[in-house]
């Protein structure tokens, strides 16, 4: 196992755009989805989006404790590499404007996550920002 640097950490989070997002203190059990997302290294901004209205259990659990955790992982090709990374912070609602670079950068690098141009469309969908307080990273050889 070796420690990943900043940017490396970066890196990671800006090549992927699907990761898991744990809310803290849900009550009794964790809460942890799926969550697309982009990553601006430039402005070192993490966005990401939420449905659900102001009832939803998401919005619920932020109401509750607004800090939350996202693990991102990836192996390289060739395939001899993992690397993840775990980013914690506060996460805040915002608005599409502020956070236009990265998701940008979602739609530029994921194929599979859900085009962040019509995300905007939903009354029940809310754009949030990742104000990252810490992270860290490792890689393990695969071989």
């Amino acid at each position: 196992m070796r420690q990943l640097t900043d940017e490396a950490i970066a890196e990671v989070l800006a090549a992927n755009g699907i990761g898991v997002l744990a809310f803290g203190e849900t009550g009794r059990y964790p809460y942890a989805i799926p969550v697309a997302f982009g990553y601006d290294a430039d402005a070192d901004v993490l966005a990401l989006q939420l449905e659900g209205g102001t009832d939803s259990e998401k919005h619920r659990a932020l109401e509750r404790h607004p800090y939350v955790s996202i693990t991102v992982f990836e192996e390289t090709e060739p395939r001899d590499t993992w690397r993840s990374a775990v980013v914690r912070g506060k996460l805040v609602e915002t608005s599409y404007e502020a956070v236009e670079t990265a998701f940008a950068t979602l739609a530029k690098r994921t194929r599979s996550a859900p085009n962040p141009v019509v995300w905007g469309d939903s009354a029940s969908v809310t754009p949030y920002e990742l104000q990252i307080e810490e992270w860290s990273g490792r890689s393990f050889p695969i071989n």
